[in-house]
């Protein structure tokens, strides 16, 4: 793949190689071992297939003129190179179109990048993608005393602040307005850390940070919850006729968009049950061995939150509902279709979810 700039991407060590730049590794390449997860009442088994067998090295860059392009925060170094380590097609550089005007508006001083692909507008890339990356940043051996910008835009600035100020970051500094697409920042210094993990996978070190902003629990987690994908794509079309087989296993049917605090409530559950979408987000901040049952589509079968139980120390079984519609095999991007769970699988996924 070749830029419109003479110079294809290269990955960050490349880079650093290439322009001297500054590269400081936290955490290692490291190969993943887990278990295969509890597939319920089905023999489908595409979700394995798509889980990380390793990740790549995760650290910081620090790029002298550098600049970032978009609300997608796409980093581009010297020569406008393209750095696709830092976003989320990191080891698929081919499926993404990053573009940059010639001339990026100019800013002094240093910025931290903390943007990532759509966490400008959707939760679960935010938390997972954004703000992992705090933890790269500081374990670089960066404080914020070292940056006057903090790039990182948000939809709702109110809730983005909220977010962010629980891991300390000073919201003075934070840009929370998106760069339009096709334009440009650039900063005398901008300070961008990798992604962190790949894309749909997240390797233990991001739920361990991102536990660390739970207060000290008052009581043992004993709540269940029924986790409703509110509105939407992708909707579980009958959940009506299948509320009723929850009372017996004492779930409580959870709306997350309408609670104030839902990463503390996912604290307190021992177990978790819900269609697969942001609303399982919150699921970084279980305690360990909680139960996670997700249901999934047979059109949209993606293992970020079997990714992330995994690398919580959570119990993750799944079961595959059917699609009103099935896609072309390799089509890319979001299932737009909804989806029906059958009563008796329903039913099998409660008994799984009761024996632990």
């Amino acid at each position: 793949m070749t830029s419109r700039f003479g110079l294809g991407p290269l990955s960050t060590r490349a880079y650093a190689e290439r322009f001297g730049a500054d590269w400081r590794e936290v955490f290692p390449a490291a190969m993943v071992q887990r278990a295969p997860p509890a597939c319920i009442d089905s023999s489908d088994r595409q979700l394995e297939s798509k889980l990380a067998k390793s990740f790549p090295a995760a650290g910081v860059l620090t790029l002298q003129g550098g600049c970032i392009a978009g609300p997608e925060g796409w980093v581009f170094g010297e020569k406008k190179v393209w750095l696709p380590d830092h976003s989320w097609y990191g080891e698929c550089p081919a499926e993404a179109s990053p573009r940059m005007s010639q001339r990026a508006a100019r800013r002094s001083g240093t910025c931290l990048t903390l943007a990532s692909n759509w966490s400008f507008a959707n939760y679960g890339h935010l938390l997972l993608d954004s703000i992992p990356r705090l933890r790269l940043f500081t374990g670089a051996g960066f404080s914020f005393e070292d940056v006057d910008h903090i790039y990182c835009p948000v939809k709702n600035v109110a809730k983005g602040a909220a977010l962010l100020g629980r891991y300390g970051v000073p919201i003075e500094k934070c840009i929370f307005e998106p760069v339009a697409h096709s334009e440009g920042l650039q900063f005398d210094t901008l300070i961008a850390p990798t992604f962190p993990g790949v894309r749909r996978n997240y390797p233990h070190w991001v739920p361990d940070f991102l536990r660390t902003a739970l207060p000290k629990a008052a009581a043992p987690p004993a709540r269940r919850l029924y986790v409703t994908r509110g509105s939407g794509t992708r909707q579980l079309a009958n959940e009506r006729d299948l509320l009723g087989l929850l009372a017996d296993y004492e779930f409580e049917f959870y709306d997350p968009s309408l609670q104030p605090e839902p990463w503390l409530d996912f604290s307190q559950a021992t177990a978790v049950i819900g269609a697969h979408g942001a609303g399982l987000t919150d699921l970084a901040f279980c305690a360990a061995d909680t139960t996670v049952l997700e249901l999934l589509p047979s059109d949209h079968i993606y293992p970020y939150y079997c990714s992330l139980s995994h690398a919580a120390g959570l119990n993750y079984g799944y079961l595959v509902g059917k699609s009103e519609r099935q896609r072309r095999a390799g089509a890319r991007g979001p299932s737009p279709y909804d989806f029906v769970v059958s009563e008796p699988q329903f039913v099998a996924g409660l008994r799984w979810v009761g024996k632990h």
